[in-house]
């Protein structure tokens, strides 16, 4: 399920995914390439949109890791 393009951005949804977060993919028109979710299901639980093509993909991964991180509702 996890085919991005880039290797890191691919970590680090992998990463997201090992913490118990869900990935949504995006239609084929959509700006963004998915959307990343956390555990918790309802309107207060974080996310984070995962891009096709960002300027810095490093950079990029980096913030999904950090968001990661930074959530409140892991289990």
């Amino acid at each position: 399920m996890n085919d991005h393009p880039n290797k890191h951005i691919r970590a680090a949804i992998d990463y997201a995914l090992e913490h118990g977060w869900r990935l949504r993919k995006a239609g084929p028109r959509a700006h963004i390439w998915g959307m990343l979710l956390c555990p918790e299901e309802s309107r207060e639980g974080c996310r984070r949109s995962v891009l096709a093509t960002p300027r810095t993909p490093e950079n990029h991964a980096q913030q999904i890791r950090r968001v990661v991180d930074a959530c409140p509702h892991q289990p």
